[in-house]
């Protein structure tokens, strides 16, 4: 297993927070408004969710391995990126 996961920068996630409560700073179609081309303008500060290895640590350590958190959030990373029809290049794989 990796030690960081290995996130393809594939920029799905900030697509699509538009149905996360506690994020607010998108755009009218769900796209977080930090997202620009070549990646996000606030990289060093962006929201603990959008940190996978921080937020695995802070909220999810106590209740499951690091392995499985890597799985869970894999798997949810490939189906968002199948949704918005994004090249098969990107697909996480742990």
């Amino acid at each position: 297993m990796t030690s960081q996961f290995p996130c393809t920068k594939c920029g799905a996630c900030c697509m699509s927070i538009d149905e996360i409560d506690f994020l607010e700073h998108y755009n009218e179609n769900g796209v977080c408004i930090n997202l620009i081309e070549g990646g996000c303008s606030i990289y060093t500060e962006r929201p603990l969710l959008c940190r996978i290895d921080e937020s695995y640590e802070a909220f999810f350590s106590s209740y499951m391995s690091k392995e499985n958190f890597y799985l869970i959030n894999a798997k949810a990373c490939n189906e968002l990126q199948e949704k918005l029809q994004i090249n098969k290049k990107y697909r996480v794989w742990v």
